[in-house]
């Protein structure tokens, strides 16, 4: 374990402890040691926190349902409610080692998962990172299969819900107004 934990480094010497069997957890990093890679893989936009899975496919499966449990297990986020995981966008990819790619997603974004022949990255943003924003990368040993992108449900309510309440209260007004002349 401690030959794993060794092997990774980022351009910040930051510390990587391992968080499960097999995945490191890397705060900030520019540039990720992985195994296979001369160079070392480097990234932008640059994420608050990366988990690295540098051991094959990780155990569940490349399904989306599987990604997404995958998140919030890694982060510690609850399955359902304010703060768990929605899908904002996911694509398969052509198995480039370095290039880049626009995160195509129906909203903003603070999570994503990026699949490559040897492991799984999973990036955090602690600012959401814009829909369709560019994802570019070098240095990795195999190439990207398939992403998927997140976003977190909030419990501060959307413009819509507001529009909606200001509607049914204008409702209740005119309900009330023609009662209040009866």
């Amino acid at each position: 374990m401690l030959a794993a934990t060794a092997s990774y480094a980022s351009a910040a010497k930051n510390p990587a402890p391992v968080v499960s069997s097999g995945w490191v957890e890397l705060t900030a990093p520019t540039t990720i040691a992985l195994s296979g890679s001369a160079t070392g893989f480097t990234y932008t936009p640059t994420a608050a926190t990366v988990f690295v899975y540098d051991s094959g496919n990780p155990a569940g499966g490349q399904g989306t349902d599987k990604i997404e449990t995958l998140v919030e297990s890694l982060f510690s986020l609850p399955s359902t409610g304010t703060g768990s995981l929605k899908l904002t966008g996911f694509d398969d990819l052509s198995n480039g080692k370095s290039g880049s790619f626009n995160v195509t997603s129906s909203s903003s974004f603070d999570y994503l998962a990026v699949h490559y022949g040897g492991g799984e990255l999973v990036f955090h943003w602690n600012t959401p990172v814009a829909a369709n924003s560019l994802f570019t990368f070098t240095g990795l040993p195999n190439g990207i299969s398939n992403y998927r992108a997140f976003s977190t449900i909030s419990a501060v309510p959307e413009p819509s819900t507001y529009g909606m309440l200001l509607g049914g209260l204008a409702l209740m007004g005119v309900v009330a107004r023609r009662r209040a002349r009866k």
